[in-house]
């Protein structure tokens, strides 16, 4: 596994997928501990600044530095072991597939293996979250984007397994686009041959939060367009009881078409971009897609330049598990689901089948509620579902150039999932990483932190920040974000003449 195998020496006799919850559980004190430390610090200011009497302060001086001791030596305490054991910046691993060309999108793109190098104190997979989560919240108060809003009519079959003459599983996709097609300050250099990213956000994200949206304004600053594919459920209520919280691949290939006849012009080059929850339907879209595109070349089928998936979990038969997607998050993360998709749905989900919804009410981890939701999927039940869907089923079918980005940090994607060996017949007992590395077009980079997106880096300035495109205010430097759109641009000349396929 070439870099891994120095990236995990304790997990090597121990077990990474334990040693990785350890990590874990070790950096959720350590974070708790830090923003103790900061809640310390504070109160004590404040009491300093308001005491009336000198004796007072002084009296008390010697607690108040015992206090802020203890604080920095349990942060230290815990925190120390995670820092001597594991790199804080830089590239833990990087799976290439067999096509050389490869190598010119590496050479183009030196920041792929360079990876993120966080300041210290966000080297923390949790403290990471928090200047991101602000920041999510400010854009979406106070600078939001500007997004064109165009709903798509899009139709499915009720048994996906069985097909149908007549779809009549009808419902509204809404695009949201930036720039906007139609005339505004922003379209000044964009015409209906700039080059689109379509992204697939992630499990209860939408537009402004995919989750984060500078991906959105670098993307724009580099010429990009950008259109949000926004999947049933996830910013309108139902039309019908069709619900797949991952995405549907028939779906995004009706917004695939949408676009290239009646949006752009014929030569635009198109891109494929997941994140986070996002990355099961882009994966399985161009399996089945450019499969397709071999097995039946006169049928039209989409064609992308290239794609990037941000945080996959791989195997989604198991990826939501609690063992996998940890504490708080699953938690926080299901509550929000059955709000989202479940509640907001509720008489509609249970004409069709009110059993799974209590099923999916009584759940008790995200892989429960997926599970006991295929119904609305289009599916009889767990095993059809994710023969049909799960991403990493014919990964190896994959000819679109792709890169993937995982984070060795990552609490809600486990690494684990990369290097586990495949349990399915048709994978030969292989492990994932292994058959990515069999692919013609397939690329993975596993960074030392990340954690699940933010991916903070300071590489080459003194503070974590970038000029805001839109605002021309700051924003958090994303090393994903750097390497999506410097890959989208070396793949475009490298790759550019798939446009025509």
């Amino acid at each position: 596994m070439g870099l891994l195998s120095r990236a995990m020496p304790l997990g090597l006799s121990w077990g990474w997928t334990e040693f990785s919850t350890f990590d874990h559980e070790t950096s959720l004190v350590s974070a708790a501990a830090f923003l103790a430390f900061h809640i310390i610090v504070i109160v004590w200011f404040v009491r300093l600044l308001t005491c009336t009497r000198v004796d007072d302060a002084l009296s008390s001086q010697w607690t108040k530095v015992q206090y802020m001791s203890s604080a920095v030596l349990l942060m230290l305490a815990i925190e120390l072991p995670v820092l001597l054991s594991t790199p804080n910046e830089g590239l833990m691993d990087l799976i290439q597939g067999t096509d050389p060309k490869l190598s010119e999108i590496l050479a183009r793109v030196p920041a792929i293996q360079q990876g993120p190098s966080p300041p210290l104190i966000l080297r923390n997979r949790h403290m990471q979250f928090i200047p991101w989560m602000i920041q999510n919240e400010i854009h979406r108060r106070f600078s939001s984007i500007p997004f064109q809003r165009i709903n798509v009519e899009v139709s499915d079959c009720a048994n996906k397994m069985e097909g149908c003459h007549i779809p009549h599983m009808n419902d509204t996709i809404a695009l949201d686009i930036f720039p906007p097609f139609h005339d505004s300050i922003y379209t000044n250099k964009f015409n209906k041959s700039s080059p689109i990213i379509l992204f697939a956000p992630g499990l209860r994200c939408h537009s402004q939060d995919l989750p984060g949206n500078s991906i959105i304004r670098k993307a724009f600053e580099s010429g990009f367009r950008s259109i949000v594919v926004n999947r049933r459920g996830l910013v309108q209520q139902l039309k019908s009881p069709r619900l797949n919280i991952f995405g549907d691949v028939d779906d995004l290939e009706q917004i695939y078409f949408y676009i290239k006849r009646e949006l752009v012009s014929s030569d635009c080059p198109l891109f494929l971009h997941g994140i986070s929850a996002g990355t099961a339907v882009t994966v399985s879209a161009l399996s089945k897609w450019d499969k397709r595109r071999i097995d039946q070349p006169d049928r039209e089928t989409p064609v992308f330049v290239a794609s990037i998936d941000v945080v996959p979990g791989y195997d989604i038969s198991k990826a939501l598990n609690r063992e996998r997607f940890l504490w708080p998050y699953n938690d926080l993360l299901m509550q929000g689901v059955k709000d989202h998709f479940v509640l907001q749905n509720e008489e509609l989900l249970r004409r069709h089948d009110s059993d799974a919804v209590d099923r999916m009410l009584g759940a008790s981890s995200l892989q429960e509620v997926v599970d006991a939701g295929v119904i609305f999927a289009g599916y009889a039940n767990t095993t059809s579902y994710y023969q049909d869907t799960n991403p990493i089923n014919e990964v190896r079918h994959i000819t679109t150039p792709k890169l993937v980005i995982n984070a060795a940090d990552d609490p809600c994607c486990n690494i684990a999932n990369l290097y586990e060996q495949s349990p399915y017949p048709q994978h030969e007992g292989k492990t994932f990483a292994q058959m990515i590395r069999e692919t013609e077009r397939g690329m993975v980079a596993v960074t030392y932190t990340g954690s699940h997106a933010p991916f903070v880096c300071t590489r080459n300035r003194w503070l974590p920040f970038v000029n805001d495109p839109l605002t021309g205010g700051w924003m958090l430097n994303s090393w994903a974000d750097q390497v999506a759109i410097e890959y989208y641009r070396a793949a475009l000349d490298v790759y550019g003449d798939r446009r025509f396929l």
